[in-house]
């Protein structure tokens, strides 16, 4: 409910009544904000990449030895592992 009525507020200060009826300042805005989400998803998805490539980089340099020590005494955790990739 305090959803619904939190859209209609945000609504009514979008699409005023000033600008009926093509309502170009409203659809502007919400235009603005599919762009910039578009951008943000291209952006967030090209340094997860990144990230994963890095690991990679870090993870294919270690010999065997190497990674098995690090995995029997590693103190990092989650995301933090050099194991760890993030999907795509």
């Amino acid at each position: 409910m305090l959803t619904l009525r939190s859209g209609s507020i945000i609504a009514s200060n979008i699409y005023r009544e000033d600008d009926a009826p093509r309502y170009q300042r409203g659809n502007s805005v919400l235009l603005s904000a599919i762009a910039f989400n578009i951008v943000l998803y291209i952006s967030t998805k090209a340094y997860y990449t990144h990230r994963n490539r890095q690991r990679d980089r870090v993870w294919d340099r270690m010999t065997e030895a190497e990674r098995f020590t690090y995995l029997s005494t590693t103190n990092d955790a989650g995301n933090k592992r050099l194991d760890f990739r993030f999907a795509s």
